[in-house]
């Protein structure tokens, strides 16, 4: 079954059970926005060949990313407000990159492409997303080290190395950016997504822990002018529009907390 017919017996069996009714017409709605998604991310596919078109990195091959919502990383506009960020990298004197809740590699590895000198350590607790990561690596052809669940009490084996912490774990920030519990975070620069969780959204609490020690700078989403493909820019703006989606559930904005007299 192509994924047009899978995508018309969904909507049908949505309407079927539920009728014309607003919920319903909200699901086929949301439905046929995955829908279009999933067929400008393969076209980007067919286009460019599973490269990386544009941004910091430009050139990097993502790992089977057909039928997936991977069309802003295909792009290179995905997270636009961290590419100041991600362009500095290479001369901020960076020797350890700590990539805590990595996926797939798209940081680690694009990081490690850049700055080759950087040593790179990319967990994540998904065994699917470390085996992915590792095949990422090899087909870019960087080595960098993989593993499972970060243990915080590791922050200190990376003390005294000029450190960059990333972090994205879902809200367990709140957990693991505790600089009273491992103090080898104060020397650390670090940058986080900021999530919504049971206790509270994590912008209200992470930060603070780092007045002290770091200067901090919030980092709203926004809008990324990119540099579009051809076929891309003279086609449609509905088409424009939906490649550059990301599919944010609620606000999530990054602190840059870097640490001072570092």
């Amino acid at each position: 079954m192509s994924i047009h017919q899978r995508a018309f017996t969904a909507i049908s069996a949505i309407m079927a059970k539920r009728g014309a009714t607003e919920g319903a017409m909200s699901d086929v709605f949301e439905f046929l926005l995955h829908y279009r998604c999933l067929l400008i991310n393969n076209t980007i596919i067919k286009q460019g060949g599973g490269r990386v078109h544009g941004g910091p990195f430009a050139g990097m091959i993502l790992h089977d990313p057909v039928n997936r919502m991977q069309a802003p990383q295909l792009l290179g506009c995905y997270e636009g407000e961290l590419h100041e960020i991600v362009q500095a990298i290479p001369d901020a004197g960076y020797q350890h990159l700590i990539n805590i809740g990595c996926g797939e590699g798209y940081y680690a590895i694009g990081i490690k492409r850049m700055a080759p000198q950087i040593e790179v350590w990319a967990h994540d607790i998904d065994p699917e997303a470390q085996r992915k990561c590792r095949e990422a690596a090899a087909l870019n052809g960087v080595d960098i080290h993989v593993g499972g669940i970060f243990d915080p009490q590791s922050f200190a084996q990376h003390a005294g190395y000029r450190t960059l912490v990333w972090c994205d774990v879902e809200g367990a920030e709140e957990m693991l950016l505790d600089p009273a519990r491992y103090p080898a975070l104060a020397g650390m620069d670090i940058l986080v997504e900021l999530h919504s969780t049971d206790a509270g959204h994590t912008r209200d609490s992470v930060p603070a822990r780092f007045g002290d020690t770091h200067d901090i700078e919030i980092l709203q989403p926004r809008g990324y002018a990119f540099d579009m493909p051809d076929w891309l820019r003279d086609g449609s703006q509905l088409n424009q529009l939906l490649a550059r989606l990301e599919w944010r559930g609620s606000a999530t904005p990054w602190a840059m907390m870097r640490a001072r007299g570092t």
